[in-house]
């Protein structure tokens, strides 16, 4: 069975093209939804200290739009890595400028998205 709908496929994908505009992403990272947790330790991970930018997000058993702002918080730490703030000492992940940054604007681009797609919230 697959993970999602061809609909919520193209609502992701929408989301993630959204954001990058919104945050003037200059190179996007491969983003990758898995099936359950695997090596995740939490909802979502992009580790920046790697060649390959990667984000990965667990999408079993979760509402799209959580994944979405699972997707747009990580996409705002890429936005900091293309920025410079992610150089020296690996900032706290929890709490802090870097994730707070993350966390507000994440819940911004939900709410921005949201008045552009009014079923977002219907699942």
């Amino acid at each position: 069975m697959e993970l999602f709908t061809d609909i919520q496929k193209e609502r992701l994908k929408n989301f993630v093209i959204f954001v990058i505009d919104k945050l003037g992403i200059e190179k996007a990272p491969k983003i990758i939804i898995q099936n359950g947790r695997k090596a995740l330790k939490t909802t979502a991970n992009y580790d920046y200290t790697k060649d390959e930018k990667v984000i990965r997000v667990n999408g079993k058993n979760r509402m799209v739009v959580d994944i979405m702002r699972s997707i747009a918080h990580e996409l705002v730490h890429h936005k900091q890595f293309e920025d410079g703030q992610l150089d020296g000492p690996k900032p706290p992940d929890i709490g802090g400028k870097i994730e707070d940054e993350a966390n507000a604007k994440a819940g911004q681009f939900i709410k921005l998205y949201s008045k552009m797609d009014s079923t977002l919230y219907d699942e």
